[in-house]
C-alpha cells in the first residue's frame, strides 16, 4: 500500500501573543505525485485579495462568504486595524485582475508561495508585497491558526485516497488527452480561501479552497485532477485533438468546449477509479450545478455519455481511438439546425 508523508517545516518566524498558539508557516502532506501545502503567506495573499474584493461589493454571491469582515474591529486592537486596513486598502488594486492570465498579480503569488524573490515582484506591485509583509504577523495571530488547522483537516482526510487512486488517475488522464504528467510532484496550495469558485491552477500549481463545499470529499479528488488537467503538457494536447477533430468535421468549435470536456473527464475518470478501488456510486462535482447550466450541457452530456465515456472506459492509449471518440463527439454536440 501506498503511503503518504507528512511534511511539517517552518519558511518564516513572527512574533505572537503568548496568548495565541504558534503555527508552522507551511506544512503539508506528500504523495508520490502531489504536495499539499498549508501556507500562511499564500493563504493571506488570496485572503486579501478576496476580503478587498467582497469590500468592493465584487464578490458573487455563490462564493464562500468572508466571515471574518464580519467581527474584524472588535478583535483587533487599534493599530491592528489600521495596518490591517491599510493592506486591504492596498489590496484594493488587486480586485478585478485575473488571478490566472495577470503575470505581475501571479508574480506576487509567487513571491508569496516561496517561488521567487522579493525582487521579482513588479515595481507597482512591491506595495502588495509590503502590505502582506505588515499583515502576516496581524493574520497570524488572529486568523491562521483556524485556517490551518481546517486545512490541514482537509489534507489529512483527502491524502490517504489520492495517494492510492492517483497513479491509476494519471494512466486514465495521459490516455484520454493524449499528455504527459508532469515528473516533479505537482504543488497544491490548501487555504480557506482561493478565489470566488474554490480553485485554480497556473503555471502548474494548483489551489484549492478546503471549505468550499463543492471541495470536499469524495468530490475533492476530482477537483484536484481538474485543476491538474491544465498543466501544460495535459491540456495542450487535449486542446489539439479537439481542434483537429473540429476541422475534420468542418464545424467551428464551440467557446471553451475544451473545458467542459475537461470538467466531463475528470468527473468520470474520478468515478471509474473509485470503483475499481471499491468505491462505487461517485457522482460529479458537476452534476451539483455545472450540468445544469442551460442547453449548452443538455446537448453536450449526453454526447459525452454517448461517445467519450466509452473511450474513457476503453483505457486506450490509441491516437486513431482518440481521435475516433473526439470526432463522434464534435459532431454531436452541434445544435439542432
Amino acid at each position: 500500500m501506498k503511503l503518504v508523508t507528512m511534511l511539517t517545516f517552518t519558511l518564516s518566524l513572527h512574533l505572537v501573543d503568548s496568548a495565541a498558539q504558534a503555527q508552522p508557516a507551511v506544512s503539508g502532506t506528500s504523495t508520490d505525485r502531489f504536495e499539499l501545502r498549508s501556507d500562511a503567506r499564500t493563504a493571506l495573499h488570496h485572503f486579501l485579495i478576496d476580503w478587498a474584493t467582497a469590500g468592493a461589493g465584487d464578490w458573487p454571491p455563490y462564493a464562500l462568504p468572508i466571515s471574518e469582515r464580519n467581527e474584524w474591529r472588535s478583535q483587533l486592537s487599534a493599530d491592528e486595524q489600521r495596518t490591517w486596513g491599510a493592506a486591504v486598502d492596498a489590496y484594493g488594486a488587486a480586485v478585478g485582475r485575473s488571478l490566472l492570465f495577470d503575470e505581475a498579480l501571479v508574480a506576487v503569488r509567487d513571491w508569496a508561495a516561496g517561488m521567487r524573490s522579493r525582487d521579482a515582484v513588479p515595481a507597482p506591485e512591491q506595495l502588495l508585497a509590503q502590505a502582506l509583509e505588515e499583515a502576516l504577523p496581524i493574520y497570524e495571530r488572529h486568523w491562521w491558526p483556524n485556517h490551518d488547522e481546517r486545512n490541514r483537516r482537509w489534507i489529512q482526510t483527502v491524502a490517504p485516497t489520492l495517494a492510492v487512486v492517483e497513479d491509476a488517475s494519471i494512466a486514465r488522464f495521459e490516455a484520454a488527452y493524449g499528455g504527459r504528467w508532469p515528473d516533479t510532484r505537482v504543488p497544491v496550495d490548501v487555504m480557506v480561501y482561493a478565489n470566488a469558485v474554490g480553485a485554480y491552477s497556473i503555471g502548474g500549481r494548483l489551489t484549492i479552497s478546503s471549505a468550499d463545499r463543492g471541495n470536499q470529499m469524495p468530490q475533492a479528488i476530482e477537483m484536484i485532477f481538474h485543476e491538474a488537467s491544465h498543466t501544460d503538457a495535459m491540456e495542450g494536447p487535449l486542446r489539439q485533438g479537439l481542434s483537429d477533430a473540429f476541422e475534420a468535421a468542418a464545424i467551428e468549435e464551440p467557446d471553451r468546449f475544451w473545458h467542459d470536456v475537461i470538467f466531463f473527464t475528470s468527473g468520470d475518470i474520478t468515478r471509474l477509479v473509485l470503483e475499481d478501488n471499491a468505491q462505487p456510486g461517485y457522482e460529479h462535482y458537476g452534476s451539483f450545478g455545472v450540468y445544469r447550466r442551460g442547453e449548452r450541457w443538455d446537448r453536450e452530456l449526453p454526447a459525452f455519455e454517448n461517445h467519450w465515456r466509452a473511450f474513457l472506459q476503453s483505457r486506450s492509449t490509441e491516437p486513431a481511438d482518440r481521435r475516433r471518440a473526439l470526432e463522434a463527439l464534435v459532431v454531436e454536440i452541434q445544435p439542432a439546425r
